[in-house]
C-alpha cells in the first residue's frame, strides 16, 4: 500500500521539476479503507463506495508560418490527486442499521496552446 506522504512528495516532485518530465504528466492514486464490525443479532449493514477520476491534458501549436521567428516555448502540463478514504464502522447491539454512503468524484482538465 503506498504511503500518502510518498505520493505526495512525488507529485511535490514533478511540480518543482517540470523540465526533467517530458511534457505532460498525470498521477491518481486512491487508497480507500472500509471496515465495518457488527456484533449482535439481526443486524444490517449496507456499503456504497465509489471514486470516480477524470482528468485530461491538451496541447496545441498552430503550424509556424516564416514570417514568425519566435518559437513556442516548451510546456509543461502536471497533474496529481491523491484521495484516501477511511471508514470505520463498528456495531455493537441488535437490529442495528448501519449505511455507509462514500461517493468521490474528481475532474481535472489542462489546456496549452502556443499560436
Amino acid at each position: 500500500m503506498l504511503k500518502k506522504s510518498l505520493v505526495l512528495g512525488v507529485l511535490a516532485a514533478m511540480t518543482l521539476a517540470p523540465a526533467a518530465f517530458a511534457g505532460q504528466t498525470q498521477g491518481n492514486t486512491t487508497v480507500t479503507t472500509i471496515e465495518a464490525g457488527v456484533s449482535g443479532n439481526r443486524n444490517n449493514t449496507n456499503i456504497n463506495n465509489r471514486t470516480n477520476v477524470g482528468q485530461s491534458q491538451s496541447k496545441y501549436e498552430a503550424r509556424r508560418v516564416k514570417r514568425h521567428r519566435s518559437k513556442c516555448a516548451g510546456v509543461s502540463q502536471t497533474q496529481g490527486n491523491v484521495t484516501d478514504t477511511a471508514i470505520n464502522a463498528g456495531v455493537v447491539g441488535n437490529r442495528n442499521n448501519t449505511r455507509i454512503n462514500n461517493v468521490t468524484n474528481v475532474r481535472q482538465a489542462q489546456s496549452a496552446a502556443c499560436y
